[in-house]
């Protein structure tokens, strides 16, 4: 897999804007940003894209939500409040009895310039989802739909996956998973990033892959 051209120096990450520290993690494995921050703030690996196929990448914002479980009230009333760049991402109490977005959902999403989802709950419609390129990270998909009775909590951290993810903090998707990078400390896990990234496409090339 290809990285940034070329490492960062902590100077030059400090000066980067927001869409330029986004750009540059989403040319980097997941795996390498885990590794970045101690293999800390990487979420459980029961979430997972639910594409049948690989090739998944996400990096965005955070808008962090918590919701009752099987309930999707705070989806609905978050949507439309989303800017482009933006994660939803979901506490869903880890339930899987119901799926809490499917392809109609996503697509209101997408029009509010939304570039995926994260939730520790289950989802439908997962071809779908992967035909109009929407990243989605689920604990599983289910047929079944949600209520609409809340409660939630939107606006503040919300616990996904194991991991406390508070709103702006930067969220990175692909094939092996998600991690959350704090956004005060984006800048620092940029560079260790980058350099692990480099470190390792060296040994590649040494080992002749």
């Amino acid at each position: 897999m290809s990285g940034a051209s070329e490492t960062i120096t902590a100077e030059e990450a400090v000066q980067l804007t927001e869409a330029e520290l986004v750009e540059r993690f989403a040319a980097l494995p997941v795996a390498n940003v885990g590794d970045a921050m101690d293999r800390l703030n990487v979420v459980d690996s029961g979430i997972q894209s639910v594409w049948p196929s690989a090739g998944i990448r996400m990096a965005g914002r955070a808008v962090p939500v918590t919701v009752a479980g099987g309930d999707n009230l705070g989806i609905h009333e978050t949507i439309d409040s989303l800017q482009p760049g933006d994660v939803l991402v979901v506490n869903g109490q880890a339930a899987t009895h119901r799926a809490l977005i499917g392809e109609l959902i996503a697509g209101r999403a997408m029009a509010q310039g939304c570039v995926g989802f994260v939730l520790d709950a289950s989802v439908r419609d997962a071809v779908d989802l992967e035909q109009m390129r929407f990243p989605v990270f689920a604990r599983g998909t289910t047929p079944a739909g949600p209520y609409r009775n809340g409660p939630f909590v939107g606006g503040v951290a919300a616990a996904v996956g194991t991991v406390v993810v508070h709103p702006g903090d930067l969220v990175l998707g692909d094939d092996d998973g998600v991690a959350i990078v704090p956004r005060g400390r984006a800048a620092e896990i940029l560079v260790k990033a980058e350099a692990k990234h480099a470190a390792e496409t060296q040994q590649r090339a040494e080992i002749g892959f």
